[in-house]
C-alpha cells in the first residue's frame, strides 16, 4: 500500500470519473490502494451525486485522494480533461468507478512505459465480471478504422497533454477509441498487458427494449459515426486492410461452429482474433512480445 505523499512527489496519477455509484467507486478506490505500491495520487471527479458520494469523497480526501467537486455534467470528456490539466506526475491513468485494480495492474502498466520509451499507451487488459460479455476472456473490439481499442490505459503526461487529452466531439461515448487512434496516429506504440489488470463491473441494461438500452444504442452509433468521418480517412495507407487475417479468421469461427469447444472463450481466440483482424498488429507478435508483460503491439506503419 502506498503511503500519503505529495502530489509532486506521485510518479502515477490515477483520473476516474463518477456518479451516483458510490458503492462501486469505494470497491475502485480501494483496489487501487491496496493493489498499487508506486506513489501515486488519486483525482475523482463527481457530476453531482446525490447518493452520498460527496461526503464519502470528502471524508477520504487527503494529498493522494483529489476529490474534484465539478457538480455537474460536463460530459466524460470534459470532466476528465479538466483534471489532466492539473497533473503533474509523469504518468496517468484513466478508470471509470466500475473497475477493480487486480494483480498489480497499475504497477506493471507502469513499468511497461518506464521501460519503453516507444509505447505511448499501455492497454489494461479488462474482463468484464458481469453482463453479456462476462464469459469473453478480455473485452476490447476493433474499430472501423481497423485499431484495437483501449478502454483503460495509461500513457505519459507529457503525451496525453500533447495530443490534447479526450476528444470532447465525443464527449462521452467513443472517447478511449478516439485516444487510442490519437496516439497511434502520432507515431507511438499501443500495447496491451499481458495479464488481466482490471474487473470490469457492467451494470448496463441488456434488454433491447428498454429505453435505456435505446439510448446507449443511440450514442454510441452517434459515436461510431464521427469515429468514422474523423479518423476512417486518416488510416495508414501502407497498413492495407488485413483481408487474408480476416478469411483466415472467418475459417477459424467456421471450425468453432462445426466444433462449439474449439477455442470458445479462450485467450488464444481472443488474441487470434485482434492478431488477425487488427490492422496495426503484426502476424509475429507473439514472438516479438515472448517474455515481455505486454503483446498485441500496434505501430503505425513507415511509409
Amino acid at each position: 500500500m502506498s503511503s500519503s505523499i505529495a502530489p509532486t512527489e506521485a510518479k502515477l496519477a490515477v483520473v476516474l470519473g463518477t456518479y451516483n455509484r458510490i458503492d462501486q467507486l469505494r470497491r475502485c478506490v480501494q483496489s487501487i490502494i491496496n493493489q498499487t505500491t508506486a506513489p501515486y495520487i488519486i483525482y475523482i471527479t463527481d457530476a453531482g451525486s446525490t447518493d452520498g458520494t460527496v461526503e464519502y469523497l470528502r471524508g477520504i480526501a487527503s494529498v493522494s485522494i483529489v476529490p474534484i467537486l465539478a457538480g455537474e455534467k460536463l460530459g466524460q470528456a470534459k470532466a476528465y480533461n479538466d483534471v489532466f490539466q492539473i497533473v503533474a506526475a509523469p504518468y496517468t491513468v484513466w478508470l471509470s468507478d466500475d473497475n477493480e485494480v487486480v494483480d498489480g495492474g497499475l504497477d506493471r502498466a507502469l513499468s511497461i512505459l518506464e521501460n519503453n520509451p516507444a509505447i505511448g499507451l499501455v492497454g489494461l487488459k479488462t474482463k468484464d465480471k458481469q453482463g453479456r460479455f462476462r464469459n469473453a476472456p478480455y473485452i476490447g473490439g476493433i474499430s472501423p478504422a481497423g485499431i484495437l481499442n483501449v478502454n483503460q490505459g495509461m500513457l505519459p503526461t507529457d503525451l496525453l497533454k500533447k495530443i490534447g487529452g479526450f476528444s470532447e466531439e465525443f464527449r462521452d461515448y467513443g472517447i478511449d477509441p478516439a485516444l487510442t487512434a490519437d496516439v497511434l496516429y502520432a507515431g507511438y506504440s499501443v500495447v496491451y498487458t499481458k495479464k488481466v489488470a482490471l474487473l470490469h463491473y457492467r451494470n448496463w441494461s441488456d434488454d433491447p427494449d428498454s429505453e435505456h438500452y435505446k439510448w446507449l444504442m443511440e450514442r454510441h452509433s452517434l459515436a461510431k459515426e464521427l469515429y468514422i468521418r474523423k479518423y476512417c480517412s486518416h488510416a495508414n495507407e501502407s497498413a492495407p486492410a488485413p483481408l487474408v487475417g480476416t478469411w483466415i479468421w472467418r475459417i477459424i469461427k467456421r471450425v468453432q461452429q462445426l466444433f462449439p469447444s474449439a477455442l470458445r472463450n479462450s485467450v488464444m481466440a481472443r488474441d487470434l482474433h485482434n492478431i488477425l483482424v487488427g490492422r496495426y498488429i503484426r502476424f509475429y507478435d507473439p514472438l516479438l512480445t515472448f517474455g515481455e508483460d505486454y503483446h498485441l503491439v500496434q505501430r503505425k506503419f513507415k511509409n
